[in-house]
């Protein structure tokens, strides 16, 4: 994990297994997100695979290895696993600035959820996702069958789910799956740059409007004016917000502070 100028670059780092998510690499990712959730000052967060995958997903041949076995408890390998993976979700959503996923290659199964759970994906033309799940009669795990509808609406996403196609780069785009699609050389910097564009907003404005859309499909229209009511009077009470309506009324373009 590389930090630079409030921007952070996580890589997901088992090249040689196509970036597959066993026990450790699970546990090491959810260290790292845990510690930049941490970071009140961060104003962005980069997701990418080392080699040619974003990530393949759970480990297929772990998985095969340890079924092989007649006193391997399969539930408990699965619950635990599917555990991990659900903390590491969560605690994605829960950075208060924007997360982007970079796919480089591709992202299937949870690796494909992964990618879903973070506010923004940006793909290398050589990128592909795959659903996965179907090819191996598993059913979906790390929040895809809740990220697919927020993404590209229900209908949709039932049919996908149904169909499992694979995915290439431009296809994703055209069904909203991802914002762009570049060069693979130029996929990093061009992350990274879209982050950096990002990081003039205000920090609490970004942080409500992650909270409030994640929100705004479970909760109806009198509690979510409520939760709009609280988060509007804590960024009025905010230097930030003072200082946005000085500049505003002066001409000048605000250069927010996160305070």
């Amino acid at each position: 994990m590389q930090t630079q100028d409030g921007i952070a670059l996580l890589t997901l780092n088992r090249p040689a297994t196509g970036n597959s998510m066993n026990a450790e690499l699970l546990a090491d990712l959810r260290s790292a997100l845990r510690e930049l959730a941490a970071q009140t000052a961060l104003r962005g967060v980069l997701i990418t695979g080392a080699g040619k995958a974003f990530s393949l997903g759970g480990d297929v041949r772990a998985y095969h290895r340890a079924l092989s076995s007649d006193s391997f408890d399969a539930a408990a390998y699965g619950d635990r696993l599917t555990s991990l993976l659900s903390e590491v979700v969560l605690t994605v959503r829960s950075i208060g600035c924007p997360v982007l996923a970079a796919v480089n290659g591709q992202a299937a199964g949870a690796g494909f959820s992964l990618a879903l759970a973070c506010d923004l994906r940006l793909a290398s033309r050589r990128a592909s996702f795959h659903f996965a799940y179907g090819a191996i009669g598993a059913s979906t795990d790390a929040g895809m069958a809740w990220f697919l509808p927020r993404v590209v609406g229900y209908p949709r996403a039932l049919e996908l789910l149904l169909e499992q196609p694979v995915l290439r780069a431009a296809r994703a785009q055209r069904e909203g799956l991802v914002s762009a699609v570049v060069e693979p050389e130029e996929l990093v910097g061009a992350g990274l740059a879209r982050l950096r564009e990002l990081a003039d907003a205000a920090p609490h404005a970004v942080r409500s409007a992650k909270r409030l859309l994640d929100r705004s499909l479970s909760t109806d229209l009198a509690g979510h004016l409520e939760l709009e009511r609280r988060d509007f009077a804590e960024g009025v009470a905010s230097q930030d917000m003072r200082h946005g309506i000085t500049a505003l009324l002066d001409g000048e373009w605000p250069r927010f502070q996160g305070r």
